[in-house]
């Protein structure tokens, strides 16, 4: 006995949920409210006695990060050079002195980088072009000036010296500038010096970033170039340095302290060297006011009660600016989890102005994608069940039974007619029946996606004849998708053409032998008008022969007759088939034939034998009317929107006009004459053409006909190709079939009477 009991399982609870407010906010604030108010009294206290060390200490790291800007803006302006040097155009223009359009890029490359100055020398050292930046109150531009001579200036001399990096301070018409110069190179050589500079003024706002130093930039010879103190009467003599202080920053290579006072107030001054780059370009003095602001101990205390105060009130404040956080993490929270239960309209609301509200929004976001992804699922299960509904009634509206199968043999689909089939369980498991859809190689390709299984069976049933024909479903990479199969009841299409078969057969039997017996009777006798007597009768008797076989066409062929024999057949040797059917004919009657095979490869799905009845009446036609001497030829054109085109044409005595309206009437005959009058009498009984158009018609094609009366006749029949997917068409050898073929005389010149 088998035990289907499942084991118990434990019941489990979900955790208990703690706000972060109770694990972290509020326990965290009440700790640092307990430590942050006493420590920060304390500590402001004891800070009061050490101020002075602190301020030495701050004014040593200001001047370090006055160094680390220093270092980080020459790495800036000199990149902002070799992206110049490297912009593609510029040598080029330099080398042709092409100032407009110099000028356009380096507006573009200065603007871009938010440049004080662009200038470009050639490599003598001539300004080429040059931006400098031009400001107001309310207006900020380029100027622009060229042909200064700036080969005296120290980085110009540098870099036509050889050096790949030069720096230094450069006078302009706005000021002074610090400058950083990089070669240009064209084909090798120098064509060129680019030189980016900054003003002073703004490179010592870049330096300072808003610290609360004072910065004084000096010359290598000691001349005070820009300071940020505010300029009094005695403010430059109080900055000036003597001579021995300017060598000893000089050669000391690093920081030297002092001390000042400057506009009345004490300062503690570093000096160093203004390195840019790899060179001292000058000096530089960073100072610091010496203040001290707990002069009393009231003030110490006051201080430190301050402090505290706003120590507490920072707790206060990042405790209300937590909880503001949990609460916008909490609105995030309840639009996720309302999106899992499926309310897809649930939005946070959220802009993405700081971390929480970007996760808001991007929740918002994904939202929309979950709606508009929901919303197209819906609109393409309202499509398909459309689809599907209108593939039924489709399906239902045919009038053969259709039998779907997936790529297992599972029925899928199958329609009324289908199933009023009788005895269809029986039907389907036949062997027979079976076999179609189990076929592993596919035929020739009837649709897009669509390709037939062998070929059409017929299948004795149930007292019924059942037409069936199995087609593969591809996919657009090739897969087999699954098998559809088609039925048709033909018992009574087929028993009424069995009965006119049979009466046509007795009706050529009827004829046949009486007009056989007395042909071979006259060619008995001696007398050689009894012979030629009865040659005569053989010959009308084949006509007649020839007559009925068309009549029979006219009666019985039709376009589902010819797709049920069709298979997959290569043009060209449909056409040689042909040829060698009539060669000896056309020999016969003094006449050349040639074949014309124009493009290989190309095949139709038809019944073969009938399709050389057609194309064999349209030969029989052009021999009938072409007198001895003449030619006839059979050409295979090249495809043409999917059809290929087969031309039969001759230099024979052509179509009266007035006889081209009635040239597919069955039974209508013309009256063709020769060039010199004399009429054309020929066996038949003008049903060849219809007979030919009727199956090319029933193979989806067309046939056309133009004529010149004298000159000759072209027919033209188009075909529908198929692909040669899943079968290998019959080769072709090089060589040419038994036969001599000749081409067509020069002199007839039909392509230029008929044009497709």
């Amino acid at each position: 006995m088998s035990d289907n009991t499942q084991p118990s399982r434990a019941v489990s609870h979900a955790p208990r949920f703690i706000s972060l407010r109770w694990r972290l906010t509020y326990p965290l604030a009440i700790v640092l409210l307990l430590i942050a108010m006493p420590g920060a009294y304390a500590l402001t206290r004891n800070l009061s006695g050490g101020f002075a060390v602190a301020e030495d200490n701050a004014l040593l790291q200001n001047s370090q990060a006055v160094a680390n800007r220093t270092v980080k803006l020459y790495e800036r302006l000199r990149a902002e050079a070799q992206r110049v040097a490297f912009t593609a155009g510029i040598p080029e223009a330099i080398r042709a002195q092409q100032q407009p359009s110099l000028q356009a890029m380096l507006e573009s490359l200065a603007a871009t980088a938010n440049l004080d100055s662009l200038i470009i020398a050639d490599a003598a050292g001539l300004e080429v072009t040059g931006l400098l930046r031009v400001e107001t109150a309310d207006f900020a531009d380029y100027s622009v000036s060229t042909n200064t001579n700036l080969s005296a200036a120290p980085p110009i001399q540098q870099i036509l010296g050889g050096q790949i990096t030069a720096s230094g301070i450069l006078r302009t018409f706005e000021g002074l500038l610090l400058v950083v110069a990089v070669p240009i190179n064209f084909e090798a050589q120098l064509s060129g010096v680019a030189i980016v500079g900054q003003r002073l003024d703004t490179m010592l706002a870049e330096l300072q970033a808003g610290e609360v130093t004072d910065m004084t930039l000096y010359a290598e010879a000691g001349e005070i170039l820009q300071t940020t103190f505010e300029i009094q009467d005695n403010t430059l003599s109080a900055l000036a340095l003597d001579a021995a202080l300017l060598n000893q920053i000089l050669n000391a290579g690093d920081s030297v302290k002092g001390g000042l006072t400057i506009n009345d107030v004490p300062q503690r001054i570093v000096y160093m060297p203004l390195i840019f780059g790899e060179q001292a370009v000058g000096v530089m003095s960073i100072a610091l006011a010496n203040t001290v602001p707990y002069a009393t101990e009231i003030g110490r205390q006051a201080t430190a009660l301050f402090a505290a105060t706003l120590a507490g009130s920072a707790v206060i404040a990042g405790f209300i600016a937590v909880s503001v956080m949990v609460n916008r993490t909490d609105r995030v929270t309840a639009t996720v989890t309302a999106l899992a239960r499926g309310q897809t309209a649930s939005r946070t609301g959220m802009k993405a102005v700081d971390e929480v509200g970007k996760m808001g929004a991007a929740v918002d976001v994904l939202a929309d994608v979950i709606q508009e992804r929901e919303d197209k699922f819906r609109t393409l299960l309202r499509r398909e069940r459309r689809e599907r509904t209108y593939l039924l009634s489709v399906l239902e509206s045919l009038p053969d039974g259709v039998i779907v199968q997936d790529k297992d043999g599972q029925i899928v689909v199958i329609n009324e007619h289908a199933r009023q089939l009788p005895e269809l369980d029986a039907l389907i498991r036949q062997p027979a029946f079976m076999g179609m859809s189990s076929a592993g190689v596919s035929g020739a390709a009837l649709a897009p996606g669509i390709y037939t299984l062998g070929n059409p069976q017929q299948l004795e049933h149930a007292g019924k004849i059942l037409n069936a024909q199995a087609a593969a479903l591809m996919s657009s990479a090739q897969q087999r998708l699954g098998t559809v199969i088609i039925v048709r009841d033909v018992t009574a299409d087929v028993q009424q053409a069995q009965a006119r078969e049979q009466l046509l057969k007795q009706l050529s039997d009827d004829i046949q032998r009486p007009l056989a017996g007395l042909a071979q009777s006259g060619a008995q006798r001696s007398q050689l008008p009894v012979q030629e007597f009865a040659r005569e009768i053989s010959r009308h008797a084949a006509a007649l022969q020839k007559m009925i076989v068309d009549m029979r066409e006219l009666t019985l062929y039709s376009r589902l007759e010819a797709q049920q024999k069709q298979r997959p057949l290569q043009i060209e040797t449909l056409v040689w088939a042909v040829a060698n059917d009539w060669r000896q004919i056309a020999q016969a009657a003094n006449l050349k034939l040639q074949i014309d095979i124009g493009k290989s490869g190309l095949a139709v799905l038809g019944d073969e034998s009938r399709l050389r009845l057609a194309i064999g009446n349209v030969v029989d036609n052009a021999i009938k009317y072409t007198l001895p001497g003449g030619a006839v030829s059979l050409e295979i054109k090249d495809e043409v929107n999917g059809a290929v085109y087969l031309r039969v044409r001759d230099n024979g005595v052509g179509i009266a006009t007035a006889d081209m309206k009635h040239l597919f009437v069955p039974f209508y005959r013309g009256n063709p004459v020769t060039p010199d009058g004399h009429a054309i009498r020929v066996p038949g009984m003008g049903q060849g053409l219809a007979v030919a158009k009727q199956i090319i018609e029933a193979h989806g094609g067309i046939l056309r006909v133009k004529s010149k009366a004298g000159i000759g006749t072209a027919v033209y029949i188009a075909l529908p190709v198929t692909a040669g997917v899943g079968f290998t068409l019959p080769g072709m050898s090089d060589a040419i079939p038994d036969g001599a073929t000749v081409m067509l005389p020069d002199n007839v010149d039909i392509e230029t009477l008929w044009k497709k």
